[in-house]
């Protein structure tokens, strides 16, 4: 399918309006509720890069919504998003430059043993033979991190406050990266996958750093629909 019609095909769905010029090089695709939106490509291996979550944001910056109503929040929409797109992402959003969403379209599978395909024909209308009730969007964990100076270079982490927020999802995962890079997430040994005693993801770690000095700590949760968030936070050892 061409880039264009995917385009306005995922819009559709996600009930969005086109831009105004389907032509248009911006990267401002179409609008939801005076929020930008953006669609990745057609391929289904196809992520979204830091190239394209930049492009996106300058577009946005020189909307007149953002410079004279404070316009912050904005949706991308694709297939994947790697790394460096969520760093990019969260730099900005800690600049309180732009508050971006990342929305991972999927689509529902079909199968004689497909529960999830099966809730979905029940609960949606396909007498039109509107395609678009065949994918879903994926919604990543709204992630947050409290923590909490133990001494001795100890620090005691608590994502408890995550929200999720795909319906019907839970928790199934919590992995902590205690010296993060800021570039690719590489979980730290013996914190990820861990269980307690009722066999539920742990949303409690503490870590004792190797060091004094400024870490950057990220905390990546994912849930049961494939919803994955990440949060990154800064903490000083003494």
């Amino acid at each position: 399918m061409p880039s264009r019609d995917f385009r306005a095909f995922i819009l559709h769905c996600f009930g969005a309006t086109r831009h105004t010029d389907p032509d248009s090089a911006s990267p401002i695709h179409g609008w939801r509720n005076q929020r930008p939106i953006w669609v990745g490509q057609p391929e289904l291996t196809a992520q979204a890069d830091h190239n394209d979550v930049l492009r996106f944001a300058n577009a946005v910056r020189r909307t007149p919504q953002y410079q004279q109503s404070n316009l912050r929040d904005a949706t991308m929409l694709a297939w994947g998003f790697d790394d460096n797109a969520r760093n990019v992402a969260n730099d900005l959003r800690q600049r309180a430059e732009l508050d971006l969403s990342f929305l991972r379209i999927d689509q529902v599978r079909i199968g004689n043993n497909s529960r999830a395909f099966r809730e979905h024909i029940i609960g949606s209308s396909t007498d039109r033979g509107d395609y678009s009730e065949f994918l879903t969007f994926v919604q990543p964990p709204n992630v947050e991190v409290g923590m909490r100076v133990l001494g001795g270079r100890a620090v005691k982490f608590d994502a408890g406050d995550t929200a999720v927020i795909n319906q019907g999802a839970e928790i199934v995962n919590v992995q902590w990266d205690f010296d993060h890079n800021g570039r690719t997430f590489h979980a730290t040994p013996g914190f990820s996958f861990n269980r307690d005693r009722s066999k539920k993801p742990t949303l409690i770690a503490t870590h004792k750093f190797s060091r004094t000095g400024k870490f950057s700590v990220a905390c990546k949760v994912q849930d049961s629909k494939g919803g994955e968030g990440t949060k990154f936070i800064d903490v000083q050892v003494e």
